[in-house]
């Protein structure tokens, strides 16, 4: 029968002869305690105790991790703006730019009005999400599209792969400083000629502006991004459904000049994020080409990437843990951990950890199916990783999850069991933020640690 790979085996088994002296027995305990004492301390309850003889502790039970990464993923309806370009020199660059349909306003005030025109800029509302340093500038770029955003299949399902055509010009250029910025509004000044001509079309009340669809068709929307001669990070903006993206401002003309507004709001089903990566990292480039939406760590430098921009998760799984349950048919797990440590790219400056991470069950097809929640509490909820961190030498760095019922429920499922786990980012969407994290396997130092407490053995 072949014998699981183990990494760290450790048991305590003791006999004692009843013709053994109590002098004797003195002696062999303190051998025994004294080869024991890098024994990892836990609590089993009230019928068990760490120095039981039947409990035997795996330190590093044979785990295998790979990078699982979908084709593309949802980026619209999330009323989010993602702009901004970044050369991480660990995973590869990112671009990402937003397409936005304008809506036409509900009124026109300004139909057969002496009106002269003010200023048109476009508004955008930082969150404070940053993938960066977020004290360099941003260039904002605006262009005017020239086509509609519009499938040929009539939904409104627009992915970070999709794409519409815009003018050669911009409309509107502008360097400015974000940070600090968090639920401001900056403003963006567009054409003053653009803004005139739209003016124009409201005050003679034009057949563009009659109808939803004649506006589309005459100012099919907007594309927002930056350049990379100055830009060097991707910004995160807010933009709730019911905000003015443009703001048309004018002043009515009369005795006392009167300063007004004209808003136009956007489209939530017809606004999204595209999002563009290309490696950089000798060991990315084999899951950004791969043919495969999985690829293990053996296959991309021992190491495994969680990476939102691609869309990536770590799958984690136990070859073995079904023959050791052959081996030992009435074994049963007390307690499994899973510890996650990070490698030390996944902490260089000016990038942070994700505070939480969520583990997911899989299974072959690598979709997701339950989730690891925390039954400790009234209300459930998903399992974070409770991450530590060790400021001095980042080697203590870790995420721990409680997967003890998850591998107990795959050694009663036998041979027919096709779980695993999936280590996901916490965010809402891939397009909301950058979430990075690179794992090495158990090949090299600082590698994912799957501890295992085990009876019946």
């Amino acid at each position: 029968m072949f014998s699981p790979h183990l990494f760290s085996k450790r048991r305590l088994l003791i006999i004692v002869n009843k013709n053994i002296t109590g002098a004797a027995i003195c002696f062999f305990a303190i051998i025994v305690l004294l080869s024991g004492c890098n024994k990892v301390n836990i609590q089993f309850g009230e019928s068990s105790s760490e120095l039981d003889p039947s409990i035997t502790y795996y330190d590093n039970y044979e785990t295998e991790i790979s990078t699982y990464r979908v084709d593309s993923f949802l980026t619209s309806s999330h009323n989010l703006v993602s702009i901004g370009y970044h050369n991480d020199p660990d995973f590869g660059v990112v671009k990402a730019g937003s397409f936005v349909q304008v809506s036409l306003p509900a009124s026109n005030p300004v139909f057969d009005v002496n009106v002269t025109f003010d200023s048109l800029v476009m508004i955008l509302k930082p969150n404070g999400v940053f993938y960066g340093d977020s004290t360099k500038p941003v260039k904002v770029n605006v262009y005017r599209l020239s086509d509609n955003i519009k499938r040929s299949d009539g939904t409104d399902y627009y992915y970070n792969t999709s794409s519409f055509g815009h003018l050669p010009n911009p409309i509107g250029e502008q360097t400015v400083n974000l940070a600090g910025k968090s639920g401001t509004q900056v403003k963006i000044r567009l054409s003053d000629d653009l803004g005139k001509e739209l003016l124009e079309k409201f005050r003679t009340n034009a057949s563009e502006i009659t109808t939803s669809e004649l506006f589309v068709d005459y100012f099919r929307g907007l594309y927002i991004c930056t350049d990379s001669s100055v830009t060097s990070l991707v910004s995160y903006f807010s933009v709730p459904a019911d905000s003015a993206i443009l703001r048309l401002s004018y002043h009515e003309n009369g005795l006392y000049a009167v300063a007004k507004n004209l808003d136009f709001n956007y489209s939530t089903a017809k606004q999204f994020n595209q999002v563009s990566f290309r490696a950089v990292n000798s060991n990315l480039v084999s899951i950004e080409g791969s043919k495969y939406n999985l690829v293990s760590s053996t296959a991309s430098g021992n190491k495994a990437f969680l990476y939102s921009p691609v869309g990536t998760g770590i799958k984690i799984s136990f070859p073995s843990l079904l023959t050791l349950k052959e081996k030992y048919p009435y074994m049963r797990v007390i307690k499994a951990m899973l510890v996650i440590k990070p490698d030390v790219a996944s902490l260089a400056f000016p990038y942070s950890l994700p505070p939480k991470l969520y583990l997911y069950s899989t299974d072959d097809t690598n979709e997701l199916l339950g989730g690891f929640y925390d039954g400790t509490t009234t209300t459930a909820s998903l399992l974070t990783g409770d991450l530590v961190i060790d400021n001095l030498y980042g080697e203590n760095t870790y995420y721990s999850y409680d997967i003890t019922t998850f591998i107990n429920n795959k050694i009663t499922t036998g041979q027919f069991s096709k779980t695993a786990i999936m280590l996901t980012s916490s965010l809402s969407s891939f397009d909301a933020g950058v979430e990075r994290l690179i794992v090495n396997d158990q090949t090299q130092k600082n590698s994912i640690q799957f501890k295992m407490y085990v009876l019946g053995m």
